[in-house]
């Protein structure tokens, strides 16, 4: 019990003696470690599996042990929901040892608040907005309030890494370590993510504390899994009406409106039903949660609302209607079940169709054999960093242009902007009057007042933007939230509006427009509301999953019912004879071709904007296909196979303006064009998907993005360098010595490995797409040859992660930290680095004249000239052009004559810095 052992004894004995415990799980003695040595962590462990316990323990004894003021934690959750659910938790083990946990969101009370500015908690627990509120409202002091803050726990943590509330939080998180001066202990808490390692770079942010990982080894997880198939919602009812009956079941669907549709076709089963959905009044949610806690015959139909750790006692089932959109919802889902001593996780599907079915089988076969979709934080996000100027001008009550960076700067989300574009955004937001400036301060301008000023600045709060709604009251009570969208555009020639909501009919019988609310009486019927929404995307992964489904019969046939075997069987003979492994064939049809990419949504709407570009014709673009009307098959060819000559990102600008229907985010209007058109394609496109896809398949026998210089290289051994030698030099740049190949498949790469793993040191140089995230090339220089590794074609760089992220060789790289942000958003943590731009730092001072670009320590160090034109070129292209392999080659082979020549400057030998840190 080592881990036990280490906590304050005050707080031993409360564990062994008020709550009985004898030992602690795995996760929670690990967990233990990690926090008592102080290092930042991410803690992964199963639903129920005692995260929160893995890090509220060694927080509490932290703050027994160093005596820490309040406020000492911050406890950071999702949504309000989980906050509620785990204050009595919480509560309960801060008191075992004499502290007190408040909780601080929209719903708490201003008199409770005003009371815990007077007198705070050691442990303070709340959301991302309402930690903005305390940071920007004068009635806080903010600085006073969180001057002993220590540790912050971010529960559900995947659940903010990846989208703008993360962003948001990670800001915050800086601007709180500048407040207070002091390196803050970060601590996420998650059960499903595929890349943790990128959740932890996201997540440390500014500090220097060492990272850990808690994820101990857990035992394969024995599931029930069953799928059905029903030709409707009437007949998914009756038949969930059956296995509910008696227990106590959670029954999930992917809509609001669905999930109105199957409650009301559940009503009469003889079950006790409830309906939870985010456009539900907080009330009727709450009293949901309450009553199916205490019943045994009853069933809550929800989205994915209940999809986190909120807690509703002993779970029999969950039932799934049709298919949920990732593997990392299923899991979490799944996981509501099977807590109770002798019980398995199950799950049950109802499909409604058979795509829907195929889609269930792809997502069980991903989540058999271990995989989780990664979660890709974004580093670029202008529209946030808009936000945050506008916020820190109300905690600063103005702010200097030089001074606003420092506050926020270290963020994750901020580590791929630049300071040219960061001059740029302030620049748009002075000219569109969004700020004003003034003896040198920024401060919020007559149209930043016009758009955020309102209700004291409600809207920068939020970073996140919800359509218009209008609240539902009858009489004093509030039965929930509809889009406004919905009550204009019903037609009064036709009746009085009738809809359902929270499960029950009603008709509105007055409007208030000018406090958005409606008046409603009970109703004999209505129709289900519309909610506007993002459309069901599909990720490249779960679509290949369906496309391997389809070809491999495999172990999902005992989870099928005869009903849902045939149908599985019958779409798989649709797609006979048209569908090989490694292929998207295009195939002709009465009415025009149909191209079976199985890429996703995301890629097959830039692959239909490319080719829109090129045939002139409008195509369709679904998740598993893309389809053209009225075009001949041998021109739809010429127009696929024309694709490789396309720059991307200006498709995907293009292609992005015009799929947004209004404002994704509310900053856009704070965003110079460029950065804009980033935020659009980003959210609605994948172009690094679309690009690997381009390198890897075959259409109907051709690939379509050729090879650089037309060679034919089916694997390293039968490829020569690449003849450099005949490339035209642009004197007196220097020109590459070592023989050069070109490694595009993953038997070459494996091979590739295996020299790299022999060398003892190593030049690496990354280069990207002008988005800064889309690996493009990895170039690795040994001294005597020099790799040009094509991930967009390799795929996987599993060959070679051990090279990269091993103490030896030791890979020599100018300006690690962008090579290291690159490579761990594919998980790849770097190790055994010796940066040349630290090491010229070290030894002429960081304010020598002419800086320390990788051309100027070139021209200083080793008396030659090297050319960065190639540098900003389009590397997504394929083939890369002669200039641009000259280029690419060259930046990793002269990194390992730097490192030369530093190791005789700073004192030779092998230096400490190969261990694993950056040097300096």
């Amino acid at each position: 019990m080592a881990g036990l052992e280490r906590l304050h004894p005050h707080l031993q004995h409360a564990i062994i003696h008020d709550l009985g415990w004898r030992s602690l799980r795995p996760v929670q003695e690990l967990s233990i470690d990690a926090i008592l040595d102080g290092c930042n962590a991410v803690v992964l462990a199963p639903t129920a599996g005692g995260k929160t316990e893995a890090s509220i323990f060694p927080v509490l004894s932290r703050i027994l042990t160093e005596e820490l003021k309040p406020v000492s934690v911050l406890y950071v959750c999702p949504i309000r929901a989980l906050l509620n659910n785990q204050e009595e938790r919480l509560t309960s083990y801060a008191r075992m040892v004499g502290f007190e946990v408040f909780k601080w969101h929209g719903d708490v009370a201003d008199s409770r608040k005003k009371k815990f500015r007077g007198s705070p908690a050691h442990i303070l627990m709340t959301t991302p907005e309402s930690l903005e509120v305390m940071m920007i409202s004068e009635r806080t002091d903010a600085k006073a309030l969180f001057s002993g803050l220590s540790a912050v726990i971010i529960d559900e943590v995947h659940a903010f890494a990846a989208d703008d509330r993360g962003a948001h939080l990670a800001s915050l998180l800086e601007r709180l370590v500048t407040m207070t001066g002091r390196d803050i202990q970060r601590i996420g808490l998650s059960a499903t993510v595929g890349n943790p390692q990128v959740i932890g770079e996201w997540l440390q942010g500014s500090s220097k504390r060492p990272f850990r990982l808690v994820d101990p080894p857990k035992a394969k997880a024995q599931r029930e899994l069953r799928l059905e198939m029903c030709a409707d919602i009437s007949e998914a009812a009756t038949a969930i009406g059956q296995i509910v009956r008696g227990k106590k079941s959670l029954v999930f669907v992917e809509s609001r409106s669905k999930a109105e549709k199957v409650a009301h076709a559940l009503a009469g089963t003889g079950v006790e039903v409830f309906i939870h959905h985010s456009s539900v009044s907080r009330a009727d949610r709450t009293l949901a949660e309450e009553q199916f806690a205490k019943g045994q015959n009853t069933a809550i139909v929800c989205t994915s609302t209940m999809e986190l750790g909120i807690d509703v006692g002993d779970l029999d089932q969950v039932i799934q209607v049709d298919a949920p959109a990732s593997v990392a919802s299923f899991l979490q889902r799944l996981g509501r079940t099977g807590r109770r001593a002798n019980t398995r996780a199950n799950c049950t599907f109802f499909c409604l169709s058979p795509e829907s079915l195929l889609q269930s089988v792809a997502l069980l076969r991903l989540a058999e054999v271990g995989w989780v979709e990664d979660v890709t934080p974004a580093a670029h996000a202008m529209h946030v960093l808009a936000h945050q100027v506008m916020a820190l001008i109300l905690q600063e009550g103005g702010i200097s242009r030089h001074k606003l960076m420092p506050w926020v700067e270290a963020a994750y989300p901020f580590s791929s902007v630049r300071a040219e574009r960061v001059s740029e955004l302030i620049d748009t937001m002075l000219e569109r009057e969004i700020l004003y400036e003034a003896d040198g301060l920024l401060s919020l301008g007559t149209r930043g007042e016009k758009l955020y000023g309102k209700k004291n600045f409600f809207e920068l709060y939020a970073v996140f933007t919800a359509p218009p709604v209008m609240r539902v009251q009858h009489g004093k009570e509030d039965v929930g939230y509809i889009q406004a969208l919905f009550v204009t555009m019903h037609d009064l020639a036709k009746g009085p509006l009738c809809f359902r909501l929270s499960g029950r009919a009603w008709e509105v019988g007055q409007i208030d427009w000018g406090k958005g609310v409606l008046h409603v009486r009970p109703a004999d019927y209505g129709r289900v509301p519309s909610w506007l929404g993002v459309p069901g995307v599909l990720s490249n992964a779960l679509c290949q999953g369906m496309l391997d489904v389809l070809l491999h019969e495999k172990q999902e046939g005992v989870w099928l019912s005869k009903a849902a075997a045939a149908a599985l069987a019958a779409m798989r003979d649709s797609y006979d004879g048209l569908l090989e492994p490694g292929t998207a064939p295009l195939e002709e049809q009465l009415d025009g071709v149909q191209w079976h990419t199985f890429a996703g949504g995301a890629v097959n709407r830039l692959l239909a904007a490319g080719l829109e570009q090129k045939s002139g014709k409008k195509w369709v673009a679904g998740n598993l296909s893309l389809k053209c009307k009225d075009m001949a098959f041998t021109a739809a060819g010429d127009a696929v196979r024309s694709l490789a000559e396309l720059n991307w990102e200006r498709v995907a600008a293009d292609a992005a303006r015009d799929m947004a229907r209004g404002m994704l985010s509310k900053f856009q209007p704070c965003l110079p064009e460029e950065a804009e058109d980033r935020l659009l394609s980003e959210r609605l496109l994948d172009q690094s998907g679309t690009l690997h896809f381009l390198a890897t398949v075959k259409v109907n026998g051709s690939r379509i993005a050729a090879r650089p210089m037309g060679m034919r290289l089916a694997d390293i051994e039968a490829t020569g360098p690449l003849p450099l030698e005949l490339v035209p030099k642009r004197a007196p740049a220097a020109a590459p010595k070592n023989d050069v190949q070109w490694v595009d498949t993953p038997a070459a790469l494996r091979v590739v490995s295996e020299e790299l793993r022999a060398a003892d040191v190593v030049g690496l140089d990354v280069e990207t797409a002008l988005d800064f995230g889309t690996l493009c090339l990895v170039q690795i220089a040994t001294r005597k040859r020099t790799f040009l590794i094509d991930p967009l074609a390799v795929g996987d760089l599993k060959p070679i992660i051990d090279v990269l992220s091993g103490a030896a060789p030791v890979k020599v790289i100018h300006n690690a930290r962008f090579e290291r942000r690159v490579l761990a958003a594919l998980g790849i943590a770097l190790d055994g680095v010796f940066d040349t731009l630290e090491a010229s730092r070290r030894a002429h001072g960081p304010d020598i004249l002419g800086g320390h670009s990788l051309a100027m320590v070139c021209e200083r160090e080793l008396g030659i000239s090297i050319d960065k034109s190639e540098q900003t070129s389009n590397w997504s292209r394929r083939p890369l052009d002669a200039d641009q392999l000259n280029y690419a080659a060259l930046d990793a082979e002269i990194l390992l004559a730097l490192h030369e020549r530093f190791k005789r400057l700073l004192g030779g030998g092998t230096a400490p810095e190969h261990s694993g840190q950056v040097l300096g």
